[in-house]
């Protein structure tokens, strides 16, 4: 649940971090599969590989960590 819940906070703050609609996120590779969760936002963005692969990994590093 916990890496989850980190890459969905991840999904969020990159593609804002970079600019949110307005900045370079959208206009490189990153962009692709980057939503808009809330059409009237202004700025709020959400990468869907962002999140798969920031929780797949920390799901790994976390199963890593505790069974050493």
């Amino acid at each position: 649940m916990t890496a989850i819940l980190a890459g969905a906070l991840l999904a969020f703050v990159l593609p804002l971090a970079f600019g949110g609609q307005g900045g370079p996120w959208l206009s490189s590779w990153a962009g692709a599969w980057t939503i808009r969760p809330l059409p009237g936002s202004p700025g709020l963005l959400f990468s869907i590989p962002t999140f798969l692969i920031s929780a797949i990994g920390l799901r790994m590093f976390f199963s890593w960590h505790t069974s050493g």
